[in-house]
């Protein structure tokens, strides 16, 4: 089974996330800030993919990003956004997500990429 770590402090994106992916096989793990995402890659035996929000209350997803870039190896990861624009995603892609995805979550370019991992 692949698993997932979805960091968002919405909880029912996490949630509903969670149980869409579970339908493709995948296991999630959840946090609803950085700092739990960070706990949660330290303590981690293997995640296949990070699904995180660009806006957390207590740091972005580039800082989440840039964090794990310091500490590899580490999944390949997404970055979300209810902001989402080219311009934003190319910032994503530079800083070393996989792809940034607009919110609401487009479910059908989500498992596109789950097929590629």
């Amino acid at each position: 089974m692949r698993s997932v770590l979805i960091a968002d402090d919405d909880r029912l994106l996490r949630e509903s996330l969670g149980e869409a992916l579970a339908d493709f096989g995948w296991s999630a793990s959840f946090a609803a800030n950085g700092g739990e995402a960070i706990r949660v890659l330290s303590s981690s035996q293997h995640l296949d993919l990070v699904l995180s929000d660009i806006d957390m209350p207590d740091m972005t997803g580039f800082q989440l990003l840039a964090w794990m870039e310091d500490h590899r190896p580490h999944p390949p990861a997404v970055l979300m956004s209810a902001r989402a624009s080219e311009a934003l995603a190319r910032i994503a892609t530079t800083s070393g997500a996989v792809a940034l995805f607009p919110k609401p979550v487009p479910f059908g370019r989500l498992t596109t990429l789950l097929a590629t991992l």
